[in-house]
């Protein structure tokens, strides 16, 4: 068992990490959120086939068309500097279930990465992890991406071994340092 906290030291209280429904939900306000944030700097708008197809790209570039997929990420992966050795601060994940995917359907896509750290200290009775505040938006092109991912360890998620709501059972680790990242925000 571990407990969440935020930069000022309060516990934070999250959702079942395993309630996908939720989490798609969740995802929809979080992509509307964005895009009335950072749309008009980044030229991004709600892609309209989501309108029919909830499994359609997040995004659209108004001024180019091109599609993109919004990563948003507000609890680091504390365990990164133990498990692969780096800093949680920097690490952002990639399910493997995404790479298929775009692979096979969306080839050019660009993946939008929206990080922005509410969990900074993670405890446990026996330990405990701090990782810096980290906010910003960086892109990468999938074809560097996917490159980029070849490189990276997957981390297998063990309590989806026997998932059946189809949940990813494993992401790639990757760390939002890397050029093949571009801050943009």
């Amino acid at each position: 068992m571990y407990e969440l906290f935020d930069n000022q030291g309060r516990k934070i209280e999250h959702h079942d990490l395993q309630d996908k429904s939720h989490w798609c939900e969740d995802g929809e306000k979080i992509e509307e959120a964005f895009v009335r944030l950072h749309g008009t700097q980044l030229n991004l708008a709600i892609n309209p086939a989501k309108e029919h197809d909830p499994y359609a790209p997040d995004l659209i570039n108004t001024v180019t068309g091109k599609l993109g997929d919004l990563k948003f990420q507000a609890t680091p992966f504390f365990r990164a500097q133990k498990l692969f050795g780096i800093d949680p601060t920097y690490v952002v994940v990639f399910n493997e279930k995404d790479k298929l995917r775009y692979q096979e359907k969306y080839p050019e896509i660009t993946i939008y990465y929206w990080v922005n750290w509410i969990a900074v200290r993670y405890k446990t009775d026996w330990s405990e992890i701090k990782a810096q505040p980290l906010n910003g938006v960086w892109k990468s092109g999938f074809p560097e991406f996917n490159n980029y991912l070849s490189s990276r360890p997957l981390h297998s998620y063990q309590q989806r071994v026997d998932d059946t709501k189809g949940n990813a059972k494993g992401s790639y680790v990757c760390d939002i340092r890397d050029e093949v990242f571009e801050k943009l925000i």
